[in-house]
């Protein structure tokens, strides 16, 4: 059935020759193609491509044909770059699950596989992309349905230079403040009803960070959200509610409420997807204060670019917090509003080996005037303001079809008009990621 769905795609690409004048470097790799010379077609094809022609036709036979000798990386490559072109998008992550499968990775193959099912615009690649799922699934009784659970596991250690968050300065120390870590985090869902185009599920997550000096920061976290997926007017859409409880040293920090919506679709050869998650808080204890609401927006793109990938985000987030207001009349504001922009690049350097890196810019303005005596000693009044900067590098290495090795780095500066919140921090970190 595999070799049935390359013979069937293979012919669209390469029949439409018959088009073109027989003495181009085209029509001539297309015949040494059809007549199994794989080697000179693919000759022929980059000689095509070095005159300047980047149309989707011949960058589809040079990834088919690279296909068929057996190269597969470069074949993946080709048909990444096919991906940026609107008209042969659906097509491009076709042939880049067919490269997986070929490649033994399954899980991801399922992935290009079902997205193409739910998205892709031509009925004949939406039965193709069925048919291989199809093949790929465990053996079922005849009517059982498909698994309807997915989860990813994985466990990390790291290393923070700057645990408190506080400037360099304040630190008695070089030492005073850094620590290392270990992470915990489990995310799963199970799909109630329908498919993943149309159906309800229900989807949590847990997380935990313990530090080995400073434990009266160790964090966990736990959520549980259900979800309506649903197509409108092109658009894949997500409506659902989410609660979330957040501990810190074992103590209550906050209870969170939310709601959930985000519209997912193709333009342009990008992938844009846009969110409201507007959350009402509840803290624990002494942590009143976070009582309130954020709204969050957002919006993303994503893009393909030859054996790369582009990202780019914009967030706004409105808080309106209980705030703090001591005894001694200091008034602290937890009411942000914040504008972020972010920007991050993938590259695939082998074909289980993926390298990103990435920075995002924040602006804070937060609401009311501040009261505080600041690091020098003198007691300040006035609005607070803080930028960040936060960079970071990623490495992710396939190891099996469902283990992977993930190792990240990332630098932040924090600048504010109170030298109380100024920092820098580093973290490192490194560790193992199951799905399942």
């Amino acid at each position: 059935m595999l070799a049935k769905a390359i013979k069937t795609i293979s012919l669209w690409g390469l029949l439409s020759a018959s088009l073109v004048h027989a003495e181009d470097n085209f029509s001539r790799g297309t015949a040494a193609f059809k007549h199994g010379d794989y080697q000179e077609a693919l000759v022929q094809f980059e000689l095509e491509r070095r005159k300047g022609n980047s149309d989707g036709k011949l960058i589809y036979n040079i990834g088919i044909t690279h296909f068929k000798l057996g190269n597969y990386h470069e074949a993946g490559l080709a048909f990444r770059q096919l991906t940026e072109a609107p008209r042969w998008r659906d097509l491009g992550y076709f042939q880049m699950a067919l490269v997986e499968e070929k490649q033994g990775r399954k899980d991801r193959a399922i992935h290009f596989y079902r997205e193409i099912e739910a998205q892709a615009e031509s009925d004949k690649l939406r039965r193709l992309a069925n048919k291989r799922l199809a093949a790929l699934a465990p053996a079922e009784p005849r009517g059982a349905k498909s698994n309807p659970w997915l989860g990813i596991v994985s466990a990390s250690a790291g290393y923070d230079d700057n645990v408190f968050a506080l400037r360099d300065e304040l630190q008695l120390d070089s030492s005073a403040g850094d620590d290392v870590y270990s992470e915990l985090f489990a995310w799963g869902q199970y799909r109630l009803h329908g498919t993943t185009s149309d159906g309800w599920r229900l989807q949590g997550f847990g997380y935990g960070r313990r530090y080995r000096e400073y434990s009266s920061l160790d964090i966990n976290s736990y959520s549980l959200g259900l979800s309506r997926d649903l197509q409108w007017a092109g658009w894949q859409t997500e409506f659902g509610v989410a609660a979330e409880h957040t501990t810190l040293d074992g103590k209550q920090l906050t209870n969170r409420a939310g709601l959930v919506g985000r519209l997912k679709r193709s333009l342009g050869g990008a992938r844009v997807t846009l969110a409201y998650l507007p959350s009402h808080y509840s803290g624990g204890g002494n942590y009143t204060y976070l009582d309130g609401w954020r709204h969050r927006f957002e919006a993303k793109w994503q893009r393909p670019l030859r054996s790369a990938t582009v990202s780019a985000l914009y967030r706004l987030d409105i808080d309106d917090r209980a705030d703090l207001e001591n005894e001694g009349g200091e008034f602290y504001s937890y009411s942000p509003t914040r504008h972020s922009l972010g920007l991050e690049l993938g590259w695939q350097l082998r074909s289980n080996w993926v390298v990103s890196a990435g920075v995002e810019y924040r602006a804070s303005e937060y609401g009311g005037s501040n009261s505080l005596t600041d690091t020098d000693g003198v007691q300040r009044r006035e609005a607070r303001e803080a930028d960040r900067v936060k960079s970071w590098l990623e490495s992710e290495l396939q190891l099996s079809p469902r283990l992977q090795l993930a190792g990240k780095v990332s630098v932040v500066d924090n600048e504010e008009n109170f030298d109380l919140y100024t920092h820098d921090k580093t973290e490192a970190s490194l560790g193992v990621r199951y799905v399942f």
